[in-house]
């Protein structure tokens, strides 16, 4: 095996922190026909406090107006300077959450965050409730969601690792924790076993490294078939097992793409914790 790492200084990630501090403002979720049923704000605005059913309002008038102009297309992003919104639909339930969040942190992250809260709210209630129907869909009910939010979040490092998994250049892909947890694609066995592997490897690289007041960003293993790529992520590290039968530009900017959302979430939570 050749090992090989790359790295990275150790001012990175506090200064992207502090440029993100604040990540996501408000978070609602609405019925088709613009009823609130859940509504979280982080960042409070004189333009928006106390504004939910009227934003919500304006929200289903846009979405209704581009369904019929455009022939069943919906809106799922508007930016507005240092604002964004992100928008999923859930054509079943006919549900629609709608993502305050700074516009740096870009379409695919609001759009991720968007689609995994919608769908933690819809499988939180819809056992037991009729969202087509406005009658008995009182906000209080859906109050409880707020403690899921956290873990929401946390979930969508899952789906990250899913659309990365889906890559051609790439045989698996799974997180290890600093804590020593796991998340993977699957509850496969080959998984952990890797990861345990790798533990001790990841943990002698970054020894070296200090010795240089620094710390590995990229630990890459080139192993019969298969090339192993190691990213370090906020308090984890991403595992990337590629096809050493491809070149490394074939996958290499897909890795990047989930080393940064993730990087994203690992800040939106470490900032979220912080404010509760």
């Amino acid at each position: 095996a050749v090992v090989s790492t790359q790295s990275t200084g150790v001012g990175v990630y506090c200064s992207w922190t502090y440029i993100h501090k604040e990540m996501i403002h408000s978070l609602i979720i609405t019925t088709r026909g613009g009823t609130v049923l859940f509504e979280k704000v982080w960042v409070s605005s004189a333009h928006t406090t106390g504004k939910a059913n009227m934003f919500a309002s304006l929200i289903t008038a846009m979405q209704e107006f581009s369904r019929q102009a455009t022939g069943g297309l919906l809106v799922s992003h508007l930016s507005f300077g240092q604002v964004s919104l992100s928008m999923s639909w859930d054509e079943r339930t006919q549900l629609r959450a709608v993502l305050t969040h700074d516009a740096g942190d870009g379409y695919n992250f609001g759009q991720l965050l968007a689609q995994q809260l919608l769908r933690g709210f819809i499988d939180s209630y819809a056992q037991d409730t009729e969202f087509s129907s406005a009658q008995g869909l009182s906000p209080q009910r859906f109050l409880p969601y707020v403690n899921k939010v956290l873990d929401q979040i946390t979930q969508s490092i899952r789906s990250i690792l899913v659309v990365l998994h889906r890559h051609r250049g790439l045989l698996n892909t799974f997180l290890v924790h600093d804590d020593g947890r796991a998340t993977t694609t699957d509850a496969a066995d080959d998984q952990l076993g890797i990861a345990a592997n790798l533990t001790p490897l990841i943990a002698f690289s970054s020894e070296i490294m200090l010795h240089k007041a620094d710390r590995p960003r990229v630990i890459t293993l080139e192993m019969g078939k298969q090339v192993i790529e190691v990213h370090r992520v906020g308090p984890a590290s991403l595992v990337c097992i590629c096809r050493k039968n491809k070149d490394p530009s074939v996958y290499r900017s897909a890795i990047q793409n989930a080393v940064q959302m993730l990087e994203k979430v690992f800040l939106l939570l470490r900032d979220l914790s912080g404010r509760s």
